[in-house]
């Protein structure tokens, strides 16, 4: 208004904004309860955009980022990392414990040795997806894109019928190329 731009006023605004939520609501739910969309996929989706909140317009994220960058830095900036560094474990404890629930249920069984192996995974999507192994840089939307770079590779490594060892080299390998990306992207 300050500079002559049109405005909605704020309660047809709010309609608006209610009436889209609504009809992404009933899309989805249409989708979830006839076999579109499976339930994980909208708890990655939904979390997805919680935490790329939370990483880029909250303190915390940012003290996250200035921790990851330089925690000597950090605590001499006022941030208090042991405390920061702890809030995050538990997130991480929380999140570890809705995806093993997620994943039991998608196997209708609980194992054991479901997670076993998915660490070098889960590094190569974040390394991917743009995270620094040195700290300080990546986004979640990133570490989504890797992740899902890695599970059609995976994918297309199953469908091809390659060997699980030959798997693992590759996977390996291409954990490699790109943290040699990223180290050579640093050295500039």
């Amino acid at each position: 208004m300050k500079y002559g731009f049109s405005v909605l006023p704020a309660h047809i605004e709010a309609l608006r904004l209610v009436f889209l939520s609504v009809i992404i609501g009933l899309f989805s739910s249409i989708m979830v309860v006839y076999l579109g969309i499976p339930w994980a996929v909208v708890f990655v989706l939904v979390l997805t955009v919680i935490f790329s909140f939370i990483a880029n317009d909250t303190t915390f994220g940012r003290h996250l980022y200035a921790i990851g960058g330089n925690p000597d830095a950090a605590r001499l900036s006022g941030i208090n990392v042991p405390r920061n560094t702890f809030v995050l474990f538990m997130i991480m404890g929380l999140m570890t414990a809705v995806a093993s629930i997620v994943y039991t249920a998608r196997l209708n069984a609980a194992t054991t040795s479901a997670g076993q192996n998915a660490e070098l995974d889960a590094i190569a999507s974040a390394v991917i997806g743009g995270t620094s192994l040195m700290g300080g840089e990546g986004t979640i939307f990133g570490a989504v894109i890797g992740a899902l770079v890695m599970a059609s590779l995976d994918n297309g490594m199953s469908l091809m019928n390659l060997d699980i060892t030959f798997q693992y080299v590759i996977k390996g390998l291409i954990l490699l190329l790109a943290v040699w990306v990223d180290m050579a992207q640093r050295r500039k």
